[in-house]
């Protein structure tokens, strides 16, 4: 399952349905539940998380790992870095 990173080859060598199983396994073992309890849902978390680590990644990195075609779709995660804002985010998941 491990893919090659030397950045010209694709990160991972899973199928969808294989990664999905995968997501869903974890979603099942972290006992996420409601809107956040999908793949969508621990991509954004995983985006938010990064944004307000202690370290963080630059952002073209941060929006290669996601996936995102431009860095500027990943600029609106760097939004996110005040208590405010994060309980702003869970409260429009929750809603």
């Amino acid at each position: 399952m491990r893919g090659n990173l030397n950045g010209d080859a694709p990160l991972w060598t899973m199928s969808r349905p294989v990664a999905w199983r995968l997501i869903k396994r974890v979603i099942r073992r972290a006992n996420i539940q409601g809107p956040q309890a999908m793949g969508k849902g621990l991509r954004h978390g995983f985006g938010v998380a990064m944004v307000t680590a202690g370290r963080r990644l630059p952002i073209h990195v941060l929006s290669q790992l996601m996936g995102h075609a431009s860095t500027r779709v990943t600029a609106i995660y760097l939004q996110m870095v005040g208590e405010k804002q994060h309980r702003l985010a869970v409260e429009a998941w929750e809603s």
